[in-house]
C-alpha cells in the first residue's frame, strides 16, 4: 500500500536549482501507526511544507517488503529493520540466487529503544516467566524474530521452550488484548502502544542483569543492539525505568544513489529539525547530535560522510571503520556469483556462510584479529 506522507504546500523546488531536492520521493516503511512510521511521516509533512518535496510512504509488514522497493528501485530510501543488514550481508532470507549480498548505505540513523512487553496481570515479571508462553513468531521478520531468540537466551531459554505462534508484526497488539499471545514486540514508544496502555495495564519487561553469559549469544543474533534505559513510555510507572534494546531503524539507499543528493536530503533533514522535532516520542533522536554516526555493521554514503565531516563529527578512526565496510561489501558482491555457481541451492547459504567465515573472518570493522 502507498500513503502520501505530505501534499505540496507551495512551488516544488526547481530541479535546475544545483542545492534542490527532487520533487518527488518514495519511502519504504513499516505499517501505518507504529512509531517508525510515524516518525518519516512527521519528516516527510516537513519535508513537503518547508522544501517543496512530496514523499510518499511505501508500508510493509515484512523485512523483504520493505527493502525490496529499494533494491528494485521501486523506492529511494527505505526505513528498514535489521534486513538492511542481513541484505547488506546476503545472509538468511537473503542467500538465494535472486538476493545475495546488496550494496545498502546508511543516509541517517536515529536511536530508538524496543522491547517486550506484556501485561501487568499475566504472572510473566521476568524473561524466565517466558517458559511454556504464547510466543510471537513474526511472518517474515528475521530480524525481530532474532532478537526474540535473544530475549529467551537472557532468560535461560530456547525457541523450544515456548509455543511460537505465526503472526504479522501489526496484529501483535489485537492478538495480545485477545489472549492469543502473551508478550508482543514494539517501539516503546508508538502511538498503537500508547492506545492499548490507555484501556490494558502492561509493562516492559527489562534487562537488569549485566552478567555476559546471559548476553553471549547477542553478537551472533543482533551485533547492532545494545541495552538502553527509558523513563518515559507507555508501561513504565513513573519514577521508574526499564532496560530494553537500543538500536537504530536507519534510513537507508543504494550505494550508488547520487551522493549530491544524498547529501542535500540529510541537511534539509537537520536544517528542518525545530519544525518536527517535537512531533513524536521519537523525533528528536533525529537530530544531529542523536544520532548514531559510528558504522556498526553498514557503511554510511558518502553524501552522509561528506555532511559530517562538514558539521566535524567524522573522525579518522569512523572514517577506517566505514571504509572496512565499504571494503568488506565489495570483496562480498565481487564473490558472490563465484559462490552461486559452485553450489547447489540448497549448499548455497551454508556456503556462503563459510565463504565469509574463511575469506572475510573479523574484517567489518577493520580488526583482522
Amino acid at each position: 500500500m502507498l500513503f502520501l506522507a505530505g501534499c505540496a504546500s507551495g512551488d516544488a523546488a526547481d530541479p535546475a536549482d544545483p542545492d534542490a531536492l527532487p520533487e518527488q520521493s518514495v519511502w519504504s516503511t513499516y505499517s501505518v501507526g507504529t512509531g517508525t512510521y510515524n516518525d518519516l511521516a512527521a519528516i516527510a509533512n516537513t519535508l513537503t511544507g518547508e522544501e517543496g518535496l512530496q514523499v510518499r510512504l511505501m508500508t510493509s509488514d515484512t523485512g523483504i517488503g520493505r527493502l525490496a522497493p529499494l533494491v528494485n528501485g521501486t523506492a529511494d530510501y527505505a526505513r528498514a529493520g535489521d534486513e538492511y543488514y542481513y541484505a547488506f550481508e546476503g545472509d538468511y532470507e537473503y542467500a538465494n540466487e535472486q538476493w545475495g549480498p546488496q550494496d545498502v548505505s546508511l543516509v541517517w540513523a536515529p536511536l530508538g529503544y524496543y522491547g517486550l512487553l506484556v501485561r501487568a496481570d499475566s504472572g510473566i515479571d521476568s524473561f524466565e516467566d517466558l517458559e511454556g508462553t504464547k510466543f510471537p513468531d513474526l511472518t517474515a521478520n528475521t530480524s525481530i524474530n532474532n532478537k526474540m531468540e535473544g530475549f529467551l537466551n537472557y532468560g535461560g531459554l530456547t525457541g523450544d521452550d515456548v509455543e511460537k505462534v505465526p503472526i504479522s508484526y501489526a496484529e501483535q497488539l489485537d492478538a495480545l488484548e485477545a489472549g492469543q499471545i502473551d508478550s508482543l514486540y514494539q517501539n516503546v514508544v508508538g502511538s498503537n502502544i500508547e492506545e492499548l496502555a490507555s484501556t490494558t495495564d502492561v509493562k516492559w519487561l527489562t534487562f537488569d542483569d549485566q552478567d555476559p553469559d546471559r548476553y553471549e549469544t547477542w553478537d551472533e543474533l543482533m551485533p547492532m543492539v545494545n541495552v538502553g534505559e527509558v523513563t518515559d513510555a507507555p508501561g513504565v510507572e513513573e519514577g521508574e525505568s526499564a532496560q530494553v534494546l537500543e538500536y537504530t531503524i536507519p534510513i537507508t539507499t543504494m550505494g550508488d544513489r547520487d551522493p549530491e543528493e544524498v547529501y542535500r536530503l540529510v541537511k534539509t533533514i537537520v536544517e528542518n529539525y525545530e519544525h518536527y522535532e517535537d512531533t513524536t516520542p521519537d523525533t528528536p533522536q533525529f537530530s544531529l547530535d542523536a544520532v548514531l554516526k559510528e558504522p556498526l555493521v553498514v557503511p554510511f554514503h558518502a553524501g552522509t560522510v561528506r555532511f559530517f565531516e562538514e558539521r566535524g563529527v567524522w573522525t579518522e578512526e569512523l572514517e577506517e571503520k566505514n571504509n572496512a565496510l565499504i571494503e568488506r561489501g565489495e570483496r562480498m558482491r565481487e564473490a558472490w556469483p563465484n559462490v552461486v555457481e559452485s553450489s547447489s541451492e540448497e549448499e548455497l547459504a551454508g556456503d556462503w556462510a563459510a565463504w565469509k567465515a574463511d575469506d572475510l573472518g573479523n574484517e567489518r570493522t577493520g580488526d583482522e584479529s
